[in-house]
């Protein structure tokens, strides 16, 4: 991974740049700040919600943040578009995509029968939710911040709970991981996107994410759609969301191969740009190698 993370090291003046990520330590988030840095550890900082992760980029106290874009299951994360697109003057300057794995963790000593509630990042719960329904119907489940901070609340928890998180937060809490592979999918995975201040520079094989509105009139969507296809671009995601204005108004969202200060998708743009009632480039960045990430497991183990 070296070659494509070196750029995610440093900023300017070649100084170390402080990274933040959604917390506390052992969530998913983590494990993909670890990997845009190469697993050094330095410069990291947890933040327990995703807008005060981005807000603390915009007003500097960061120089960059992870945060989780969308899942396999559960589709875009809206409060990282939505902050994005209404709330940050920030520029998506990476991606990392990595495989989710989600375990059942308890306390140690705790059995399978004694568990009286479950705990996890809303995200994490909807990606496990056939699995819940099976094994714990009727059990009582409620929302954290994160994944981490679910097991962080089981950890102190004076009662039976179960936490759905990954094992490095096993590791990190003292609890014990019941049952493993518990995601309704074997593909589940996450893409993050690396926020900063700066752009990302051209490497070749890149990516472009903008939001537009267009006109309430027949045809005007398929008109700025068809401005990637005349210009021979190919689309990797199209998706909408309320503009927050009155009903029946929507941002569209899509995601593009290529650079913006490449000469296909300059024009591209410059084009939509023109038919747009709003229009906002949210970055230009390499794209993650290797795919979607995503690794086979052999189905639920219990431990």
């Amino acid at each position: 991974m070296k070659e494509i993370m070196e750029y995610g090291l440093k900023g300017k003046n070649n100084k170390l740049c402080k990274t933040g990520y959604l917390g506390p330590a052992g969530t998913f988030s983590e494990q993909a700040a670890l990997l845009f840095t190469q697993n050094s550890g330095e410069g990291l900082e947890a933040y327990r919600n995703v807008p005060d992760l981005i807000m603390a980029v915009q007003n500097g106290s960061l120089d960059r943040a992870i945060v989780p874009m969308e899942n396999v299951l559960e589709g875009t994360v809206n409060v990282t578009v939505d902050m994005l697109t209404h709330e940050a003057d920030l520029k998506i300057s990476g991606e990392i995509i990595i495989p989710i794995h989600q375990c059942l963790l308890t306390a140690p000593g705790i059995k399978t029968e004694e568990i009286c509630g479950i705990v996890s990042h809303p995200q994490a719960l909807a990606q496990c939710r056939h699995f819940l329904s099976a094994r714990f119907g009727g059990i009582p489940v409620h929302s954290a911040e994160s994944t981490a901070a679910g097991a962080e609340e089981v950890k102190n928890s004076a009662y039976p709970l179960a936490a759905i998180a990954n094992r490095r937060a096993a590791e990190v809490f003292g609890l014990t991981v019941l049952i493993e592979n518990i995601e309704d999918h074997p593909n589940n995975c996450t893409r993050f996107v690396v926020l900063s201040r700066d752009e990302a520079a051209p490497t070749g094989r890149d990516k472009t994410s903008v939001v537009f509105s267009v006109s309430d009139e027949p045809g005007s969507l398929l008109k700025a759609l068809s401005i990637f296809a005349d210009h021979g671009i190919n689309l990797k995601k199209i998706e909408s969301r309320p503009m927050r204005t009155q009903l029946g108004q929507y941002l569209f969202f899509v995601d593009f191969e290529g650079h913006r200060r490449e000469e296909r998708a300059s024009a591209a743009i410059r084009s939509l740009k023109t038919i747009s009632t709003y229009f906002k480039h949210l970055g230009s960045y390499p794209c993650f190698p290797g795919g979607t990430g995503a690794m086979d497991r052999p189905g639920h183990r219990v431990l």
